[in-house]
């Protein structure tokens, strides 16, 4: 493979053990977070790993009455080179929410829609922090509620596409321009194709939104269907264009659906996790009743850790430790870190995955 290192340090030669640090400490301050959750909010503030929010099943996590919880919490920890993570409550969300989208924006972070036990929502907030402590202000809520779907910074263009909008799965994308708040949310031209729900995104260059994976729930008869192939938006165009999606280390079309995506520079995407598509597909159009009690293996999660720019996609990584869906990821100065995510339906992980700074 042709050694590719990004500005994070990322050498794709690296073996796993000498590239991913499992990382210790946990937030512990609210209770049931402390066995992990998925779908949480992530991004940097002040050089600080800030995490919020996020979902789990605490207690009889694989009974089929077992209740999903999740949590407000906004939680704040200094990075270094070492693997010790000590966590901070430095404040709460107006409510608990996962499922939505985080930008890392201006020393702050943008925390957009997701859902709770109530519903779905369109708010969106700024989190910074003053003083050890977390601020949350509001900026202009979504025309709509919209939950599951993927979005990214293009310059000052924060887009939010698919997912379920107002209930209903969507190809309708949403764009704020941060530097003209006051206008509120746009749309723009809707993506190709099928619905996208849980998607991944990111963008490349100055003026192009990308849209990798996402399935099409089961509707109007029909089952549901994945996309294994991405779409790209131009700013200077208003158009879309379908894009090839990733492939494995052997050469077999990738599905990242459930998976996260992360800009380390405008040019360079890198996404990683999601379920797999056959075990996946297999259980939404036909579900058995032993679904949920398999082995973490059985489910054969993404291993891989993939990187995208203009030239297409290559494989960096393929690892157990980063073999999640619904996981997020956020980068700082020491490095990117995976946080959380599902290890299979229902079981949450409280591990933190660092790839270091080389």
């Amino acid at each position: 493979m042709t050694t590719i290192t990004l500005l994070t340090g990322l050498d794709a030669n690296a073996s796993d053990a000498d590239s991913l640090m499992v990382m210790r400490g946990f937030p512990t301050d609210e209770v049931g977070i402390e066995h992990g959750v998925s779908a949480c909010y992530a991004g940097r503030i002040d050089d600080q790993l800030v995490m919020a929010g996020g979902c789990n099943f605490p207690v009889n996590t694989l009974a089929l009455d077992s209740k999903k919880v999740y949590y407000s919490g906004i939680y704040a920890t200094k990075t270094d080179n070492g693997n010790q993570l000590n966590w901070k409550l430095v404040g709460h969300l107006p409510e608990p929410l996962a499922y939505g989208v985080t930008v890392t924006c201006d020393n702050s972070m943008i925390v957009v829609g997701g859902m709770n036990n109530d519903g779905s929502y369109g708010k969106v907030y700024r989190v910074t922090l003053v003083d050890g402590k977390a601020e949350v202000s509001t900026l202009p809520s979504m025309p709509c509620s919209v939950d599951n779907m993927a979005g990214a910074l293009v310059g000052k263009h924060l887009y939010i596409a698919g997912g379920a909008m107002d209930g209903k799965a969507s190809n309708r994308v949403l764009r704020l321009d941060l530097d003209n708040i006051s206008a509120g949310w746009k749309d723009i031209k809707s993506f190709p194709g099928m619905v996208r729900v849980q998607p991944v995104a990111g963008c490349m260059g100055d003026n192009r939104f990308c849209l990798f994976g996402g399935f099409a729930p089961a509707a109007n008869g029909e089952e549901a269907k994945l996309s294994l192939d991405g779409c790209v938006y131009d700013e200077t165009t208003d158009e879309w264009e379908l894009v090839e999606g990733p492939k494995d280390d052997q050469g077999e079309p990738l599905f990242v659906g459930g998976g996260t995506g992360i800009n380390l520079t405008k040019d360079q995407l890198l996404v990683m996790g999601g379920v797999n598509k056959d075990v996946f597909l297999s259980a939404v159009n036909h579900p058995q009743p032993d679904y949920l009690s398999h082995p973490i293996e059985w489910y054969r999660f993404n291993p891989y850790t993939l990187y995208y720019n203009r030239d297409g996609w290559k494989v960096l990584y393929k690892s157990s430790e980063t073999a999640r869906a619904g996981a997020a990821l956020a980068q700082t100065d020491h490095g990117l870190y995976v946080i959380g995510g599902e290890l299979k339906p229902r079981v949450r992980s409280n591990k933190i995955v660092k790839y270091p700074k080389r």
